[in-house]
Parts: C-alpha cells; structure tokens; sequence
C-alpha cells in the first residue's frame, strides 16, 4: 500500500505540473493526513479556489489522491506556468513522506525545477 500511495502522489504531482505548463497558470498542492488535493488558482497568488477535474470525471469534486496509509499534513506549494514549485521559504525541497507504521515512502519535488522523484 505504502509503495502504491508514493506511485500515485508521483503521478499527481507530475500532472499538477504538466497542467500548469500546459494551461500556464498556478496549479496548487495541498495535503491532510490522508489525501492530496490538487486546484488552479484563477489569478497568480490568489486563493486556490478552481478545481481541476480528477480521473474519476466529476466537476463538482476537486482533483483528490486519496491515501489509507496516510501522508504529511500540511504540505501546501504550487507550480507556476512553467512548471516550477513556488514555496515558503522560496527555493525549498518539498518532502512528502506516505505511509504509516508499516512502512514509509517519500515523494520530492526539487526546487528550481519541479522535478518530483
């Protein structure tokens, strides 16, 4: 499970990327103890209140990784239009660790480039 969860953050951030180049606007990441949640923000460093249509096709839900093993709550970035996580503090690693007590995976995203291994 914890090895399934990490595969499909991974996904997930990678496609919040890809949809903020594509689209050239702010996608948003934010995470509880159990999901990640994924919306556009209509105007650059405004509230992220837009949401991006998840692989279940429903308009009315945000995009939502749900995750029974749980995950780091409270992660909360974006990636600008060309695709680079903009944090606080600027320029920082982002960390995701899912799991629990039967074991951990971690998810990064880099600074400067976005890219999530």
């Amino acid at each position: 499970q914890t090895r399934g969860g990490a595969s499909e953050v991974r996904t997930a951030l990678r496609y919040a990327q890809r949809l903020a180049m594509a689209k050239n606007r702010e996608v948003c990441v934010t995470t509880t103890a159990n999901n990640l949640t994924l919306r556009f923000t209509p105007v650059p460093g405004l509230a992220c209140s837009q949401f991006i249509i998840g692989p279940d096709g429903n308009v009315a839900t945000p995009y939502t990784v749900m995750l029974p093993t749980g995950i780091t709550p409270g992660v909360a970035f974006r990636f600008d239009g060309q695709g680079r996580p903009i944090t606080v503090p600027p320029n920082t690693q982002q960390t995701l660790v899912v799991g629990g007590a039967g074991g951990t995976g971690t998810v990064t995203v880099l600074p400067e480039t976005g890219y999530v291994q």
